[in-house]
């Protein structure tokens, strides 16, 4: 739907009826109709009624999903930081990895829409490398994930491994214009960043 509904807006974010989406997409109208309630949630559709045009990170997650997954996953993942799905999956999972179902139950705990569309939240936080969903059936914060991440950052005189703001040195500015990048670069960068989150780790030195 993100990516039909930047087709469909083009780079001047127009607005998009309900129909011309779910008519590109193959879908009726009602099958989309409970996505962008989500979506505008998540900050990447810009808030409307049968109608909907995206955000600006929304158009940027559509053109780097056409380039490929790394650098979609990477603005995403910054752009959730402190949003309500990533605190609450960071309070869920802080005490060790949880079973799939029981992470969508707590997600999904106040939120309409049911236990399946919860599940679904959690592939989004999956595909953001916010969690990880191991092949047991486990899911556990990613690396770079953690309680700092999802509520007040303790008293520290250094940096905190669930922000990104510690790496702007490293990544020279925003994810917008890391994504931009040669790739010889950007993998160069996600090598560093690799680095620096292993020393931040307890028990990975020299792995």
């Amino acid at each position: 739907m993100i990516d039909v509904t930047a087709e469909l807006g083009g780079p001047g974010l127009a607005v998009v009826p309900a129909a011309e989406i779910a008519g590109r997409m193959g879908l009726s109208v009602g099958t989309i109709s409970g996505a962008p309630g989500f979506l505008t949630q998540a900050g990447l559709f810009q808030p409307g009624r049968m109608a909907w045009a995206l955000t600006e990170a929304g158009l940027s997650l559509a053109r780097l999903r056409r380039e490929g997954p790394a650098r979609a996953r990477l603005l995403l993942r910054e752009h959730w930081q402190g949003m309500w799905f990533q605190r609450a999956a960071v309070r869920g999972l802080q005490g060790g990895p949880v079973e799939e179902a029981e992470l969508a139950r707590q997600l999904g705990q106040g939120v309409p829409g049911g236990p399946e569309r919860a599940l679904y939240l959690v592939e989004w936080l999956a595909y953001a490398r916010i969690v990880h969903c191991g092949e047991d059936g486990l899911v556990a914060l990613s690396a770079g994930t953690g309680p700092a991440a999802g509520g007040p950052a303790p008293a520290s005189d250094g940096p905190e491994p669930g922000s990104w703001t510690f790496l702007d040195p490293l990544m020279d500015g925003p994810a917008e214009k890391v994504s931009a990048l040669p790739d010889d670069r950007f993998v160069a960068l996600m090598n560093g960043y690799r680095a620096i989150l292993l020393s931040l780790t307890p028990g990975t030195a020299g792995s």
